[in-house]
């Protein structure tokens, strides 16, 4: 008697055709709204995200369907990996065999927490001088001052930067959190 066993999250996430055409032709329709300046590339990831979330797609079968519409227009990832070694460009993203299970567990992890968690484009700045040792986490009108020690706000290249800042973002008020005697742990 022949035994088989079944992976059923194999068989969730496999990409079937319809999945991809239906990828497909909603891609395109947003990249036109992209090109016709209707939506921004935030509006984008959004819009593909809604996507997945009403057609119940997880991030794993996301990215199959993706590797299935790579392969429509000619591009195989092996290929790539091999053109880029070629040219001295060592590409061990690319090796999936490498980092699938890296993938694999990103993906689930941002499965799980798909509700509460998100990526934030920040920018970083660091002062260190006499007055303070200080690292500036920027985003949009929120900024972060953290250190391993005390910070003093008094300090003039501190206050010159953040007066900088906020004319950078059209004299919006700043929204400053101070993190002073900053602990770090491993974990």
């Amino acid at each position: 008697m022949d035994e088989r066993i079944v992976d059923f999250n194999e068989l969730k996430n496999k990409a079937r055709e319809k999945d991809v055409d239906k990828l497909e032709q909603y891609m395109y329709s947003l990249y036109y709204s992209l090109a016709q300046g209707q939506i921004t590339m935030a509006d984008f990831t959004t819009k593909i995200k809604e996507y997945m979330d009403e057609n119940n797609i997880s991030q794993e079968k996301f990215l199959n369907i993706q590797k299935e519409i790579m392969k429509r227009y000619g591009f195989n990832m092996e290929d790539i990996e091999n053109q880029m070694k070629a040219m001295g460009i060592d590409m061990p993203a690319l090796n999936s065999n490498l980092n699938y299970e890296e993938i694999r567990k990103s993906l689930s992890f941002q499965e799980k927490y798909k509700d509460r968690i998100g990526s934030k484009m920040v920018t970083a700045y660091s002062i260190k001088n006499t007055a303070n040792d200080v690292e500036i986490i920027l985003h949009e009108e929120n900024v972060i001052l953290k250190s391993k020690g005390k910070i003093n706000l008094q300090d003039n290249e501190l206050n010159e930067f953040l007066c900088s800042y906020k004319k950078v973002i059209k004299d919006k008020q700043l929204k400053i959190s101070i993190c002073e005697n900053e602990k770090i742990y491993e974990y």
